[in-house]
């Protein structure tokens, strides 16, 4: 089967304004700078920043905030291993960052390591099941399952997305996927038209990924 790339998680960046003097260090205030670098698409400047920030030291600016954006800015560049390093430090002070455990699994999906996808995002869910992201998360889990062969434990994820989000195409368009692979054929099908009405943009390839799966059952 040909590899499903899982849905890509936006990741919100709330702005870090720092205001007043004395409370601040330069690093600092080149974290906040690099913030609003970031902000505006400047990722290669975020990341020089922000290892000048490491440079002069921080006063009132936890570690785990700088690594974020630095993790964040690595993932813009492309930089996925660099990312993961970084989010790694944020979970060591911080354990239950919902968002750095969304971005290492993304970037170990990008570097074709799906165990490690699979744990990081599973992490996520452990600790905010219900964050606004969970629905694309369910979906990401959804289809590195149907990657795995385990099409039983993708549809109780997709499934869990689509009762979340009902109207979400991607959903139903890994569920065809995932029926086709269980014989479910007719509920397939159904899911392949509801993606196709929803305005699923690759509903082909979901539609080739079906014909290789029946295929290969000898359907």
């Amino acid at each position: 089967m040909r590899k499903i790339v899982p849905v890509i998680l936006i990741i919100t960046m709330l702005p870090l304004v720092l205001s007043g003097c004395g409370k601040y260090s330069k690093g600092d205030r080149l974290v906040a700078e690099a913030a609003e670098l970031y902000d505006a698409g400047d990722y290669s400047g975020a990341v020089e920043t922000l290892n000048e920030a490491m440079e002069r030291g921080l006063k009132s600016v936890g570690e785990d905030t700088l690594y974020f954006y630095l993790g964040e800015s690595y993932f813009k560049l492309g930089e996925y291993q660099k990312s993961i390093d970084c989010h790694v430090k944020v979970t060591a002070v911080r354990e239950n960052a919902f968002k750095s455990w969304v971005t290492i699994g993304v970037c170990y999906s990008m570097l074709d390591d799906n165990n490690a996808a699979l744990a990081a995002y599973s992490k996520a869910l452990e600790f905010d099941p219900q964050n606004s992201d969970s629905v694309g998360l369910y979906i990401s889990l959804g289809a590195l399952y149907i990657e795995n062969n385990k099409p039983y434990t993708a549809i109780d994820y997709l499934t869990a997305a689509s009762e979340i989000y009902p109207e979400h195409p991607a959903a139903h368009a890994y569920l065809a996927i995932a029926y086709a692979m269980t014989y479910e054929y007719d509920m397939s099908a159904d899911e392949l038209e509801l993606a196709r009405t929803l305005g699923y943009e690759n509903i082909d390839g979901i539609e080739e990924q079906i014909a290789k799966v029946k295929e290969t059952q000898g359907s």
